[in-house]
């Protein structure tokens, strides 16, 4: 590891001016730097994150009253679990084809035939979009050379059991993205590429359900409605007094949509959070995560059906003390791929936002 620290330090000093060098183990050094060598401070940083990173050198730039310093942290990259990833998006397979197999035992009951009622709708529809969402993550992350796992789908108990057949999916990230575009861009790209496939599919599972005057026995009203598929249903010929019963794939669409939100949610390090903190900043991030619960909370008392996501955006605050570490290579001026990714955000927030049903 010594070695490897002495390589970095050597590829810090073609970007850098080195002013002062501290070494604190084998796996660390902390390097006061001075001015750029041939390039502005942000594109030398932007041009040694991914030398650094590749050799799975971790760098981490902050202010103090030394100057701008440089945290190298030096590790040995573990092989990647390829096996777990493959059990578990296997597991997840079986688990959410269980649940469309519920949900398609309507087929006989309505007399209704087609891909949206069948089981592999249901598995395509939630399935897809997720990994989807996932891979827009991790193309970012390629692309930036931020050390990430490959996505990770968890399973659930199947709907039989109660549950959904997955708990989403999710991809470990090793490192912070180097700037505040970059943590933008790659949170953001996420949910707009998620939804981007979710939306196609939500038309045709709605076009494909079943509309009836009479609520069958047994029916479960939904208590909230993603603002996407009400205004979808808002261009559907349903009679009025009349019943929609959703699809499997429209309901695994419905799914997706409070997923998405959920996603959005800005607090920790969500990717409503990662956003905000990119866009905005630490101080303006924990401000933001605090009145968007509050606001949740207190809507949770004349809408009860959205006190699932007050309590989880409470915990998730609590838990991480509503912190967010920010990009590793320091502050940088807004860019357009900021600028974009938070407008793209706001849409998304409004598009996703669970309406409740009275």
């Amino acid at each position: 590891m010594e070695g490897l620290i002495e390589v970095c330090r050597s590829l810090v000093a073609e970007e850098f001016e080195i002013i002062n060098v501290e070494e604190h183990s084998s796996h660390r050094v902390d390097i006061v730097l001075g001015m750029p060598r041939r390039r502005s401070l942000r594109e030398a940083l932007e041009t040694l994150y991914p030398k650094l990173t590749t050799l799975n050198c971790y760098p981490l730039v902050r202010r103090s009253e030394r100057g701008l310093v440089l945290h190298v942290f030096a590790r040995e990259e573990k092989p990647g679990r390829l096996f777990l990833n493959v059990a578990l998006a296997l597991t997840t397979l079986v688990t959410v084809y269980l649940s469309g197999v519920a949900l398609a035992g309507a087929r006989e009951q309505f007399n209704v035939s087609g891909f949206a009622w069948r089981p592999e709708a249901y598995l395509v529809g939630l399935l897809v979009p997720l990994v989807v969402h996932e891979l827009g993550h991790w193309s970012v992350m390629r692309f930036y050379r931020t050390p990430a796992s490959l996505p990770y789908l968890i399973p659930a108990p199947p709907l039989q059991l109660g549950l959904l057949g997955t708990f989403g999916a999710v991809i470990n990230l090793r490192w912070l993205p180097p700037s505040a575009s970059s943590l933008t861009l790659m949170a953001v790209m996420g949910p707009l590429t998620g939804y981007l496939i979710a939306l196609p599919l939500a038309v045709y599972g709605l076009k494909s359900s079943y509309i009836t005057a009479v609520a069958p026995e047994g029916t479960i009203p939904l208590p909230m409605v993603p603002l996407s598929l009400l205004l979808l249903l808002m261009t559907m010929d349903v009679p009025s007094g009349h019943y929609m019963i959703f699809s499997p794939l429209a309901f695994a669409s419905y799914v997706v949509f409070f997923v998405t939100f959920l996603n959005l949610i800005p607090v920790a390090m969500l990717d409503g959070g990662h956003i905000v903190r990119g866009v905005a900043g630490a101080s303006a991030h924990t401000l933001v995560s605090r009145i968007f619960i509050v606001a949740l909370v207190l809507l949770s008392i004349p809408y009860p059906q959205l006190l699932l996501f007050a309590i989880l955006a409470l915990v998730l605050y609590l838990v991480t003390g509503g912190r967010h570490p920010g990009p590793s290579m320091g502050v940088e001026n807004p860019t357009n791929i900021i600028t974009a990714s938070s407008v793209i955000y706001g849409v998304l927030l409004a598009l996703t936002i669970p309406i409740p049903i009275p």
